[in-house]
């Protein structure tokens, strides 16, 4: 276990360096000038005040140099300033972190209430009406973009009915938890989830549809295997069979595809934050890179790859847990 985690970390270091060349690259790639992004709608300043900004923010040196002092400042735990406010990267992305955290966490909350039910319906249906009907569910879940379906919703439940907010934050979800703990107030919750909803169900509608496939298809493979034959064989009930031999190693699989999926969440929340105002990195970026504030936008893609990463060695981890069978080396 201890040279499966060294090994693995030296992977995530060696991913992270190369997402770092990448993105810095590309980045100064991209047409635009950050001093005239900043600058724009203030007729005072010269091109002698651009040129000497230029200077000043090291954005007159070669690309390389420039990803060089970068990955320097980095390895001191400095992911420099904002070129906009001049205000340190960092703080600024951990004060955004928690609202898509707490989106991202939501959606993938949805997206198993929604599949778990629906794959195993549709697979212990298998052939039948139920069957049917789910597949046609999560076909048109899969087959809408997410924007589409946010725009869809806004309109509905925001514009027409006007039960939910149309965008906005509505505060932590983690501080309204601890009010109703500790004072046994709700109203910060039900305010927090009225303007969570509908982001979360439209970052989750696609994964769960994606996902009541995925248990579908994994489901009716275990049922086929000879151990499940020979519990059967052996009189167990098909309850106990379903619970204990099929739905653990069905599992497997499942679990994969969730680590997988949680990149696909944070990426979705970049398009869904923007569409619903939600206050998250994912709309903190898109602005920063209309701004062309490259050390924001370098820091929001490097802790955004750190936590898919983290998470897909924590899924790794968990495969020990559901299937004892499996060993790390």
């Amino acid at each position: 276990m201890g040279s499966y985690l060294v090994s693995r970390l030296l992977h995530m270091a060696a991913v992270l360096v190369a997402v770092l060349i990448l993105v810095s690259t590309l980045l100064r790639l991209v047409p635009g000038d950050p001093v005239d992004a900043i600058m724009a709608g203030n007729p005072g300043i010269t091109e002698a005040d651009k040129v000497r900004l230029r200077e000043q923010l090291g954005l007159t040196d070669p690309i390389l140099v420039q990803v060089r002092d970068y990955s320097l400042g980095l390895l001191h735990g400095n992911m420099g300033e904002s070129l906009r406010s001049r205000d340190a990267v960092l703080p600024l992305i951990v004060d955004k972190l928690p609202a898509t955290i707490e989106l991202t966490v939501f959606a993938m909350l949805i997206a198993i209430l929604i599949a778990a039910p629906l794959g195993v319906i549709t697979a212990l249906q298998r052939g039948r009406p139920g069957d049917f009907i789910g597949s046609i569910i999560a076909v048109l879940g899969i087959s809408i973009p997410s924007f589409l379906l946010g725009i869809l919703l806004i309109m509905v439940f925001a514009v027409q009915m006007r039960i939910l907010p149309a965008s906005g934050y509505g505060g932590s979800m983690v501080a309204a938890l601890q009010a109703l703990i500790t004072q046994g107030d709700i109203d910060p919750l039900l305010k927090s989830l009225k303007f969570l909803l509908l982001p979360g169900i439209t970052l989750g509608v696609g994964v769960a549809a994606y996902n009541a496939r995925i248990i579908r298809s994994s489901i009716i493979e275990v049922v086929r295997q000879d151990y499940v034959r020979c519990a059967r064989a052996k009189g167990l009930r098909e309850q106990a069979i379903f619970w204990r031999h099929v739905l653990r190693n069905a599992l497997i699989p499942v679990v994969t595809i969730l680590g997988l999926q949680i990149g696909y969440l944070l990426s979705g929340a970049f398009v869904i934050e923007n569409v619903f105002a939600w206050p998250g990195i994912g709309r903190f970026s898109v602005q920063a890179l209309g701004w062309r504030d490259y050390p924001v936008v370098q820091g929001v893609v490097l802790i955004t790859a750190l936590i898919f990463l983290t998470i897909n060695l924590l899924i790794d981890l968990l495969y020990v847990a559901i299937d004892p069978r499996i060993r790390l080396r």
